[in-house]
């Protein structure tokens, strides 16, 4: 199978079944995962714009039974528009595959279609859109310019963001990469896998977005603390939690989640105080009995706010998806502030851009829970690195509230909340 079948198949697979492309890489021979990392990233980016464009060319709708060349298509349109393939290239390549796949008919509409773009492509390449089912969850919270600047950032391709152990301001002139106040690092190209770079052999850092790294770089004064760490996996808040000195318990119910969180931070050489159990987070809250200085519950969410990296949540996710995580989120939030010691703090985080699921999930649990009070959270309380500002809009009535175009210049970040309770005395 060609390079470009397997992503067309991949593109399948993922849109019929919902299914992450993380999942799939590993399908790929390693010299073809940056390809097709582009391709397939781009075309579920893109494909809402793609989608209406092809539409308004095509002058018959594909038959259910040749669906597949709506992934040629898609995918064929992506690599001529928006990558460096020359376009005769790319064009015959896609024409081979579609006639192969159904047919000497079928290969014909595709190089009508593919040909046009090509000739016309300057004039077609036209902004990104979100999908309706998408655009229907951020309405309920957001402007329709809030809406469109962020649907301006599916133009831009995200960066990789790393958390330093120790030294942020020196491995940001070792890795050429952007330096930010609160010592994350946007590096600024990546043309070598992850293990090659500077500093991963030693465990120097690790991968972790900008936004997800703000919530725990607000609290410098938990060395010694005992912290559980709820829903722990893959690691990235453990790993800053462990650095600062915490004593941390990480729960996940996944073993094999648990144990890339372990190796990850073996790698980090962090693991001295760390305790890992692999149990459902309700099951640990319901049985035991201990009190922490400081919790962390980066809740179980619909992950919407992480639609630049992932653009697979732009066409899985509903507002059902939304609305069905809340209870959950409500439930672990309830059974964790038991845990909690007179005094202590409990920091709530999701990687949701639906305000259901941040900030009024905080005001119905302060509403009910009047021995709990909002802590707030401000840029002033960051070990301050001499690097680029964050954009202060990110707080927003004394909680995190980060938003795709946020420090837009430099990239943008994904969308995260978090908001920090503190139990009375």
């Amino acid at each position: 199978m060609s390079l470009r079948m397997q992503c067309i198949k991949t593109l399948e697979k993922i849109l019929e079944e919902n299914v992450f492309f993380n999942t799939l890489k590993s399908e790929f021979k390693v010299q073809d995962t940056a390809f097709a990392n582009k391709l397939i990233l781009t075309a579920l980016r893109r494909k809402t714009a793609v989608d209406k464009l092809l539409s308004s060319m095509l002058t018959k709708k594909i038959p259910n039974k040749n669906k597949i060349l709506k992934y040629v298509l898609l995918a064929g349109s992506t690599e001529i528009l928006y990558m460096d393939t020359p376009d005769y290239a790319a064009l015959n390549e896609y024409v081979e595959i579609s006639k192969r796949l159904v047919g000497k008919f079928s290969s014909s509409m595709v190089n009508a279609v593919l040909h046009k773009i090509a000739l016309h492509k300057d004039d077609m390449k036209g902004a990104a859109l979100f999908p309706k089912n998408f655009f229907e969850i951020l309405k309920q919270d957001y402007t329709k310019s809030e809406i469109s600047l962020m649907q301006q950032m599916l133009l831009i391709e995200p960066s990789i963001d790393i958390s330093l152990k120790e030294n942020p301001d020196l491995w940001a002139q070792k890795l050429d990469g952007i330096l930010f106040e609160n010592g994350s690092i946007r590096l600024s190209s990546m043309n070598s896998s992850l293990t090659l770079i500077d500093g991963y052999n030693e465990g120097a850092w690790w991968v972790q977005d900008l936004a997800s790294s703000l919530p725990v770089s607000f609290f410098e004064d938990l060395n010694g603390k005992k912290v559980l760490d709820v829903c722990a996996a893959p690691g990235g808040k453990t790993a800053q939690l462990l650095s600062k000195g915490a004593l941390v318990t990480a729960l996940d119910i996944s073993a094999d989640r648990l144990k890339t969180l372990s190796e990850n931070i073996t790698r980090l050489k962090l693991g001295k105080n760390l305790t890992t159990l692999c149990i459902d987070a309700e099951e640990y809250l319901d049985t035991s009995s201990e009190l922490f200085d400081f919790i962390l519950l980066d809740a179980p969410c619909s992950a919407t706010g992480t639609f630049r990296k992932h653009p697979e949540v732009l066409h899985f996710k509903t507002l059902d998806d939304v609305n069905k995580q809340t209870q959950i989120q409500k439930t672990l939030l309830e059974k964790s502030s038991r845990h909690l010691a007179p005094n202590g703090q409990l920091l709530y985080c999701t990687c949701s851009i639906s305000k259901i699921e941040g900030e009024k999930q905080i005001a119905e649990f302060l509403n009910t829970h009047q021995n709990f009070k909002l802590t707030p959270l401000s840029l002033k309380s960051l070990k301050n690195y001499n690097g680029k500002t964050l954009d202060k809009n990110i707080i927003d009535n004394q909680v995190l509230r980060t938003l795709p175009y946020h420090n837009k210049n430099e990239g943008g970040m994904d969308s995260f909340f978090a908001a920090c309770l503190t139990r009375k005395n």
